[in-house]
């Protein structure tokens, strides 16, 4: 599994579903830098997302 996170102002932040509180995962990694790549176009550049390993 995968999660979407940036750090910004020395914190880190995980992407989360609309809605919930429930972190966001992808079961592929393509899948996970694909929506990564999407989210990217629209954020400036010192806010970049990224792909990482969930910890199960």
């Amino acid at each position: 599994m995968f999660i979407i996170s940036r750090e910004t102002k020395g914190r880190n932040e995980t992407l989360k579903d609309s809605n919930s509180n429930y972190y966001k995962t992808f079961s592929t990694l393509y899948s996970a830098e694909n929506f990564t790549k999407k989210l990217n176009l629209h954020t400036r550049s010192d806010k970049q997302w990224c792909v990482k390993k969930m910890n199960e």
